[in-house]
């Protein structure tokens, strides 16, 4: 395995801040292994946010926008006060309150666009062992690792996958590992570009191509998109076409975009086109994609678990208790009673917020993360001088938290640690930047 700092153009573990020093190199180490092994990962996690608090909690304080989440706080606790379930909701709280504490030390720590490059590369590096564990498992390894002396486990990997034939590799199921490889893609693709553009500026067009960085970002790609495709998760394949394309038209490859777009087309047509016109392209899409786009890979499937069936269900119940919600993890006992069958989730975030702590919680918590990614956008827009080079590495992280709202519009992967705290992490790193620009203008 390559030295991955080297291949980082210009990487170095350096921390703005000396004090800092210590929380950075953890915050690198804890996600280099997170996602593979989080109780391990999140050790370095809690340190990381520990040591920033301890030396810059001053500075969290006085962000206004940390005080919008301490308001929300209480709220969230009281809300889930008057759920059917209160027990249940103050466990779902663990889902939120220490994430708005990750959020401001975070959004402390990270101050320059070359933590976010070294971060990207840090959220890379496990998808690696994580891919090769995925295909291993659709070849009928499985495995249970524990934690010591304990009932609990590093990790654990279903023989075949879950649902079977779905890679899922350690994340317990197919649609958390797809929204993981879907970010990882996306960061990929963006270090890829990165990559290149740095080539580029040395001036010598003829030897870019034959940089070791590009090849093996190339190599991940590529491994990444296969696993993606054996998750057979319809949202993480949109979601890796569009931002394709949206990296696509950023660089102006129009070409590209053509080929992808045509591509798109037949796949849809195969799925979707009058009989005529279908019949044919699906002799030349493989029906794996074309069925399961349009759901006929299980034809089986009860009305009750599909997607519109929960939406409903959960906007029933929003509009039964609009202000308090029902609490935190209802959903699961109200639609078992409702239709019996058991989901943990109603597959759309905003509706699984709203039914489970009410409209006005919903508004605020969305107001406070829209207010990141406004500011975020016009940061963009109007990008430092002195960090144009980074400029498509903080792109890169605007495209995988859309990504991330994207995939959870169709599903509920947000509840799940790793990706939770990922969304956080990238949400913090880019109003990190729109501090350190508002700090220096």
């Amino acid at each position: 395995m390559p030295n991955f700092l080297s291949l980082m153009p210009g990487a170095n573990w350096q921390h703005p801040n000396p004090q800092l020093q210590s929380a950075w190199k953890s915050t690198l180490i804890g996600f280099a292994v997170f996602p593979l092994v989080p109780s391990m990962g999140v050790l370095f996690i809690l340190f990381a946010i520990f040591k920033t608090w301890q030396h810059c909690g001053r500075e969290i304080v006085r962000q206004r926008l940390n005080w919008g989440f301490a308001i929300l706080a209480p709220w969230l606790i009281v809300v889930s006060l008057w759920g059917i379930q209160p027990g249940d909701a103050a466990l779902g709280l663990v889902n939120f309150l220490p994430f708005f504490a990750l959020f401001a030390a975070y959004s402390t720590l990270i101050r320059s666009p070359e933590q976010l490059r070294q971060l990207a590369w840090m959220m890379m590096i496990p998808a690696l062992p994580i891919a090769l564990l995925g295909f291993l498992q659709l070849l009928g390894y499985g495995a249970t690792v524990p934690i010591w002396g304990t009932p609990g486990y590093i990790f654990q990997m279903y023989p075949h996958g879950n649902p079977l034939g779905r890679m899922s590799a350690v994340f317990g199921h197919a649609n958390p590992l797809a929204a993981y490889l879907q970010m990882v893609f996306m960061f990929t693709l963006g270090l890829f570009i990165d990559s290149y553009e740095q080539n580029t500026a040395k001036g010598d067009r003829g030897l870019k191509w034959k940089s070791p960085t590009l090849w093996w970002l190339a190599s991940v790609l590529i491994i990444c998109s296969l696993s993606l495709i054996l998750t057979s998760s319809r949202a993480a394949w949109f979601g890796a076409v569009l931002s394709s394309l949206v990296f696509t038209i950023y660089q102006g490859w129009y070409w590209i975009v053509g080929i992808v777009t045509t591509i798109g087309t037949v796949v849809l047509s195969a799925a979707y086109a009058p009989v005529p016109l279908k019949e044919p392209l699906r002799s030349i899409v493989p029906r794996y994609f074309w069925a399961r786009i349009t759901d006929e890979m299980y034809p089986d499937r009860p009305q009750a678990l599909t997607r519109m069936s929960q939406w409903k269900f959960a906007w029933n119940l929003t509009q039964a208790r609009p202000v308090t919600g029902w609490g935190l993890q209802s959903f699961g006992s109200l639609y078992q009673e409702y239709s019996h069958f058991w989901l943990g989730y109603p597959h759309n975030l905003l509706l699984m917020l709203s039914s489970n702590l009410g409209i006005p919680a919903t508004i605020v918590l969305c107001s406070l993360v829209g207010w990141v990614l406004a500011q975020s956008l016009l940061l963009f827009l109007n990008f430092p001088l002195q960090w144009r080079s980074e400029r498509t590495i903080f792109f890169t992280y605007l495209v995988a938290f859309g990504g991330f709202i994207i995939f959870n519009i169709t599903d509920v992967t947000a509840l799940e640690l790793r990706l939770n705290t990922y969304a956080w992490l990238i949400l913090a790193s880019m109003c990190g930047l729109v501090y350190r620009a508002r700090s220096t203008s």
